[in-house]
């Protein structure tokens, strides 16, 4: 079973917990800007890797500012998940990190739901 994992520096949160039926949740929170960028994509990489993971779910609720490296990071976890045959979802993205998803068109590859 895995143990939940938490990557907290000043101003961002990445946190990994095992859910149910082979998905694993990561919860973001804070601002993922240019010193984050590798470590998102790192933390979404390790994840898409998990023995037993069947979708990588990221909740991006508590995201206060978002830019082109975390974009970077987004698709990096998603190209890992893929590759290993695994489904990767974004959800609660609002505002500017909507936004954001939106206009880079990502919202249409990333942000489903559970099951697809």
């Amino acid at each position: 079973m895995l143990d939940m994992r938490v990557v907290s520096i000043h101003h961002y949160q990445i946190a990994v917990q095992p859910a149910r039926d082979g998905v694993l949740l990561v919860c973001l929170g804070g601002q993922f800007d240019m010193g984050v960028g590798t470590a998102l994509a790192d933390a979404l990489r390790t994840a898409a890797q998990e023995a037993g993971v069947e979708q990588v779910f990221v909740d991006m609720q508590r995201v206060a500012f978002f830019d082109s490296h975390g974009i970077a990071g987004l698709v990096a976890g998603y190209e890992a998940a893929r590759s290993a045959g695994r489904r990767f979802s974004v959800t609660n993205a609002r505002g500017m990190v909507k936004h954001i998803l939106d206009v880079t068109g990502l919202a249409e590859v990333l942000c489903q739901d559970a099951t697809g």
